[in-house]
């Protein structure tokens, strides 16, 4: 008999309730009971910042779901010793398809950046005991400031859940928006949904989905985008026809549309179709907007980056535009071409009210960001030039500002996330000190699988990150709360 142990996808946990640091299995007899598990937290930076351990069963062996975590059957304190050791008590009966989820709680004013080290030290059910382990695995996590999951399959009826983005209103309520991609996580053509959940405690819960765009087997509507001036959210997202399947092409490609919110993410108005302003004479073969977020510049002018096919033939060139309005959204043009052969993109005003727009790469395998650059609005575009710094996979991901444009201080920040491999892993959060044009500092979010990424700033200085994680069997979608200085001293320990 030997148990089976798992460690978490996810590099990070939060302050707070219920973090989950790993799950086992033990293949037992049937009216086996389990009396007692040990774990030691040798190795974690500071014991104290573990106010205690506790010990979940559920059925579901790949992920911890904190807002349904199945029954608790133990829990301990953690005090200064470094082995805990949770009592069963009364006994609990177990089976082979029991997840055991060993989780903890951490101090609410635990040190960021701060590590937990944990291990499967003893176990002892009415079968057998085992005193040592030799084998257990060591699971580690650092310390951030917020860990929560916002959407995860199977919820609401959904499958999959794909598409992140993320807005942050004056009166400090969080919108996040999804594709509730209902039967399977392809892209359009398909029945998806856009959907939103607000947030009025800084990310820590979120309410129940609101549909934004309700989605049918015949049509439906997936990748958007949000832009917000605080107080409206404009939205723009795709539907109908697939990009390359079913295939977008004369005379209906894939449809654009646009729509917005006065109250916060509540309502929506009916979505617009603004296909033909955005496609005029120019494109006849579709296109999209690179989901996530849009910006608002400083003049007032809404800008989504869009991705518009030129060739007929699938896989074909797609050219970058900047899709924008002047007027709120009650009218749409397009910029000159900004980079040829683009993708998904992502947009920043810099503080001379300049254009900076990241580009993702269609090469596959490791390479690096494409950036271009505008100083006339998008009249006119600099020839692409690379970020060697900002090495990852040709995905999408999060491209912001630290400071709102006119700020004084930090008026030079800039930050990205990417995952930062050849594959579609290793999330990571950089900063640049100069807009853009170094990349000095890095800082791993997620170690497994993750996939796309979205960013927000709180008024505290504070940062959200967005972000698709653990594709075993679909992804879960978490929000992430971090300092500028966590990031800082990131780049600090990789070079030790």
């Amino acid at each position: 008999m030997r148990y089976q142990e798992h460690g978490t996808n996810a590099s990070l946990i939060g302050r707070g309730f219920d973090q989950a640091l790993f799950t086992f299995t033990l293949p037992v007899a049937v009216g086996s009971t389990l009396e007692s598990v040990t774990i030691d937290l040798r190795g974690t930076s500071r014991i104290k910042d573990v106010r205690q351990l506790k010990l979940y069963r559920t059925k579901n062996k790949d992920r911890f779901d904190h807002r349904t975590p199945g029954q608790l059957v133990a829990t301990a304190p953690v005090k200064r010793a470094s082995r805990v050791k949770l009592d069963l008590s009364p006994r609990t009966t177990i089976s082979s398809d029991d997840a055991f989820w060993v989780v903890c709680d951490v101090d609410p004013s635990a040190q960021e950046g701060g590590e937990v080290v944990s291990r499967l030290s003893a176990l002892k059910t009415s079968s057998y005991e085992l005193s040592t382990l030799p084998d257990a695995k060591e699971h580690r996590h650092g310390i951030v400031l917020q860990r929560s999951l916002v959407w995860a399959p199977g919820e609401g009826g959904s499958l999959h859940y794909r598409i992140p983005g993320v807005v942050r209103l004056s009166d400090g309520t969080l919108v996040a928006s999804i594709d509730r991609r209902k039967k399977n996580g392809n892209d359009l053509p398909g029945d998806i949904d856009v959907e939103i959940k607000r947030s009025i405690d800084d990310g820590k819960t979120w309410s129940a989905p609101i549909t934004v765009a309700r989605g049918t087997a015949e049509h439906g509507y997936g990748d958007a985008a949000m832009a917000t001036d605080g107080h409206t959210i404009y939205m723009v997202m795709v539907g109908g026809a697939g990009l390359w399947h079913y295939p977008s092409h004369a005379p209906l490609p894939i449809q654009m549309y646009f729509t917005k919110s006065t109250d916060g993410g509540r309502t929506w108005e009916p979505v617009t179709n603004i296909t033909k302003s955005i496609y005029g004479d120019r494109f006849k073969y579709g296109g999209f907007f690179a989901s996530g977020n849009g910006i608002i510049t400083s003049t007032g002018r809404i800008i989504f980056v869009a991705a518009i096919r030129t060739e007929e033939a699938w896989g074909g060139r797609a050219d970058n535009v900047l899709a924008y309005s002047d007027d709120q959204g009650k009218t749409w043009q397009i910029s000159e071409t900004a980079r040829v052969n683009g993708d998904e993109s992502k947009i920043v005003e810099l503080s001379d009210g300049s254009l900076l727009v990241s580009c993702r790469n269609r090469a596959s395998g490791l390479n690096a960001r494409t950036y271009v650059h505008s100083s006339d609005g998008g009249k006119t575009w600099s020839e692409p030039k690379q970020w060697n710094e900002l090495m990852g996979n040709a995905c999408n991901g999060g491209f912001t500002r630290y400071a709102p444009v006119g700020s004084k201080k930090n008026a030079n920040l800039l930050l990205h996330t990417l995952p930062a491999s050849a594959t579609r892993d290793h999330l990571k959060i950089f900063l640049s000190e100069d807009e853009g044009k170094t990349w000095p500092y890095s800082r791993e979010v997620c170690r497994g699988e993750s996939v796309y990424s979205e960013l927000m700033i709180f008024p505290d200085g504070t940062i959200g990150i967005i972000s698709e994680e653990d594709d075993n069997p679909c992804f879960d979608i978490y929000f992430t709360r971090v300092s500028l200085d966590w990031i800082r001293k990131g780049n600090a320990l990789r070079k030790k």
